[in-house]
């Protein structure tokens, strides 16, 4: 089943040699056929990003933690005046700044679209969820398991599920940053199903790129949805949808 407009093999098959090949596993985040899909945050939308998440105090106690997610695949590192990291991963933190208003430590959390399992890996700076559940194409999740792998965070339960043998899953929280979104609507109906309508809580940034558009989609779910700005604004058709 195709998942979205811009699925082909080029992305996953990178991704699984780049799980099994350790010369290109060293540099896999400055690849040109990595970063036409992550790794691609400029110098200034990660300024931005900080900017959003600097007033969070319990956030800048772990600011030197969340560079752990710098030390492998070497990423493109911007000197900013509050240290030396690459945006992408300023983003996550970010993220998990919006997240941290909730008590991550004991949950039960599911991840739509992980890219190399970066939001995880930031996440796990800050918090210890009792389990975290990955979903995504089966490649790219050989290149998830190794990074984790790696950076030694395989300490809790992390599940890993393809479109292809996923069960119902219920969860206290779902994540999706623009993965769920880029999906043909066929494909949103089966992550509804069997992920959305059984998570407690939900965080997802909605670009409006395939599939439903973000009022379809919180029309359909059920869960009373709340949308905001994206916030810094990455495009103009990007809101931020939680419940």
């Amino acid at each position: 089943m195709k998942t979205s407009s811009s699925d082909d093999n080029i992305y996953p098959a990178f991704c699984e040699l780049a799980s099994r090949d350790d010369s290109v596993f060293k540099t896999f985040k400055t690849s040109s056929m990595y970063t036409t899909i992550l790794e691609h945050v400029s110098k200034e939308e990660g300024l931005q990003y900080f900017n959003h998440f600097k007033l969070n105090k319990s956030i800048l106690s772990c600011l030197d933690k969340f560079k752990q997610n710098d030390e492998l695949g070497s990423p493109t590192i911007v000197k900013y005046d509050f240290g030396e990291f690459s945006p992408t991963t300023l983003r996550y933190i970010k993220v998990l700044s919006d997240l941290s208003q909730l008590k991550l430590d004991g949950m039960d959390i599911v991840e739509i679209g992980a890219g190399y399992a970066g939001q995880y890996t930031v996440l796990r700076q800050y918090a210890k969820p009792s389990s975290y559940t990955i979903v995504d194409l089966p490649d790219v999740i050989k290149l998830q398991r190794e990074y984790i792998k790696r950076n030694k965070l395989d300490d809790i339960k992390v599940n890993f599920y393809s479109l292809e043998d996923l069960p119902n899953l219920t969860g206290d929280l779902v994540i999706s940053n623009y993965a769920l979104s880029e999906c043909v609507s066929e494909v949103q109906d089966v992550y509804i199903e069997k992920i959305i309508n059984n998570c407690n809580r939900g965080y997802i940034i909605h670009n409006n790129f395939e599939g439903y558009n973000h009022t379809e989609f919180a029309n359909i779910i059920n869960h009373k949805v709340s949308e905001f700005k994206e916030l810094p604004q990455t495009a103009p058709n990007n809101v931020l949808l939680t419940w």
